[in-house]
């Protein structure tokens, strides 16, 4: 009865070791599949834009002033510029020829243009003449030029230009001279259209009938 006795006891204190306090789990052991608890995790890096500043970070405003156009070779302070005047034409002309100048065997007539229109224009070059007879025909053949190219003449309404015919005193170089004329005709430079003077002057002799460039009056 004893014995028994003592073999309850053992087992009841066995008993009480093994179910501990009844209230605390044990400790997992480690590597179990429990949660663990996450550890805050470090900033993520913040991207580069393409110039090497953060993304989302402004940059600072640029300090570029603004640029101003420079005016164009062309144009002046006041503006641009006039337009120079346009060629003199044929109905916008008059004639007139002066007096013969003789000496030295040579005989020179100075043949004037007038601007008779209301604006301004311009001459430059080598007009073409010729004498015609009464009917219209050619007498010898047309003037040839004489001297250099000159500047471009500007007529102001009213205003003159002119240019000298030459030939030679009967006798100078043989003894020919060409028929009178009954008219002049001239094509002012660069006209297509031709204007005539009724006179009777110059009478050509040695074959030689030259005429300069416009030249301002």
């Amino acid at each position: 009865m004893a014995a028994s006795i003592g073999l309850l006891a053992v087992a009841t204190a066995a008993c009480g070791g093994g179910g501990g306090s009844g209230g605390s789990p044990a400790s997992a052991p480690e590597g179990s599949g429990g949660p663990a608890s996450s550890a805050p995790s470090a900033a993520a890096p913040v991207e580069s834009g393409g110039d090497g500043a953060p993304s989302g970070t402004s940059a600072p405003p640029s300090s570029m002033a603004p640029v101003q156009s420079a005016p164009s070779a062309g144009q002046s302070g006041t503006g641009q510029a006039a337009a120079a005047p346009s060629r003199c034409t044929a109905d916008q002309l008059g004639l007139s020829l002066g007096a013969p100048d003789v000496g030295a065997g040579n005989i020179r007539y100075d043949l004037r243009l007038v601007n008779k229109g209301a604006g301004a224009c311009a001459l430059r070059g080598f007009p073409g003449v010729s004498l015609l007879a009464g009917d219209g025909a050619i007498i010898g053949k047309p003037a040839t030029r004489e001297g250099e190219q000159l500047p471009a003449a500007t007529l102001a309404p009213g205003g003159t230009a002119d240019v000298t015919l030459h030939t030679l005193n009967k006798g100078i170089k043989g003894s020919s001279c060409w028929a009178a004329p009954s008219l002049l005709r001239i094509y002012p430079p660069g006209s297509k259209d031709a204007m005539t003077l009724r006179t009777s002057q110059p009478v050509v002799c040695g074959d030689t009938f030259t005429v300069t460039a416009v030249r301002s009056g």
